[in-house]
């Protein structure tokens, strides 16, 4: 009896993995560096993740403090350089977290590191 529990522990185990269905290590966000007052910044997925029917960007400063936040439908996703207030970032180093979601539940995380130099 406790061989099959294992069993079935693993198959569900396996299974739950299976939602991670979004390939996102092509994403990009470029041009780095990047200067607000000349160019947008652009974050793109060339392929992989085509049917996503969310993709939520959330830009941090290097304390950690959230800078903006944006939900849209699909990539590529451009970022004017300003924050919620609608102020140019200062120079430094920022973190991108994108997260990709779809109506049937499979879903795709990464972060990735960005310089703004002006």
């Amino acid at each position: 009896m406790k061989l099959t529990n294992r069993i079935i522990f693993i198959f569900i185990l396996i299974s739950s993995q299976a939602a991670y269905a979004f390939d996102l290590k092509n994403l990009a966000a470029y041009p780095v560096p990047f200067n607000p007052q000349k160019k947008t910044l652009t974050v793109d997925n060339p392929a992989g993740s085509l049917g996503a029917h969310k993709v939520i960007i959330s830009i941090y400063d290097i304390n950690g403090d959230l800078v903006i936040k944006k939900s849209l439908s699909a990539f590529p996703v451009k970022w004017n350089g300003r924050n919620n207030t609608g102020r140019y970032v200062k120079p430094g180093l920022y973190i991108i977290k994108v997260e990709v979601d779809d109506d049937d539940g499979t879903y795709g995380k990464k972060m990735i590191r960005i310089l703004i130099d002006y």
